[in-house]
């Protein structure tokens, strides 16, 4: 299966859930099938799965999504023990496993031999966490996720395979500016503060 048929599952189900997506063609594709506000594009790698364990906590009536990739999370293991110990119930990471570093020249990663993320996430003590192989159980495994009882860690062995869609056009830090002023706007609070030219404190 390809990521893109997944991520257009996934889109449909989006209300007000915090998105953050890996970087390359996740983030192109995500963006291409659900352009909002609520999204960050393209988080560093190793970040991803880290920044939205953040995000559910500060928000715990909010659910987050982070759309990771197997090299991202490879490269950052100790999150997902950070992820058991704090369990969040709003967060879903779900883990698109081509076995590649695709977007760097397409070297196998560890899961192109015997590493199992799924396993590895149940080890750290994370209960929904699972593999699946097809779209239909990509979705059937999200709508259970969906109701809550995380958190969740959805690895989808995906081809490498990508979607020819044209990338976002915003840099970094006016998708953060944006994706702030969103929750500042849907959570009814003040994240950063004004910018006061010539104020003295």
């Amino acid at each position: 299966m390809r990521r893109y048929d997944c991520l257009a599952e996934l889109a449909p189900m989006i209300d007000d859930a915090l998105v953050v997506t890996n970087v390359a063609r996740s983030g192109f594709e995500w963006h291409a099938l659900c352009p909002r506000e609520g999204n960050i594009y393209t988080m560093a790698m190793g970040m991803v799965t880290p920044v939205c364990l953040g995000l559910a906590l500060a928000l715990p009536h909010r659910r987050v999504i982070a759309v990771d990739g197997d090299g991202s999370l490879l490269l950052n293991l100790g999150a997902l023990a950070t992820v058991a110990n704090a369990a969040p119930p709003n967060l879903i990471v779900l883990v698109f496993d081509n076995r590649s570093y695709a977007s760097t020249g397409g070297l196998p990663t560890a899961t192109a031999g015997p590493t199992d993320l799924a396993a590895i996430a149940q080890g750290a003590g994370i209960r929904g966490a699972c593999t699946v192989n097809s779209v239909g159980a990509f979705r059937k495994a999200v709508e259970g996720a969906w109701h809550g009882g995380g958190p969740w860690v959805i690895v989808a062995r995906v081809t490498g395979e990508t979607e020819p869609v044209g990338p976002k056009l915003m840099d970094g830090r006016e998708n953060k500016y944006r994706f702030v002023r969103y929750v500042e706007e849907t959570e009814g609070i003040t994240i950063l503060k004004p910018s006061i030219v010539g104020r003295s404190e």
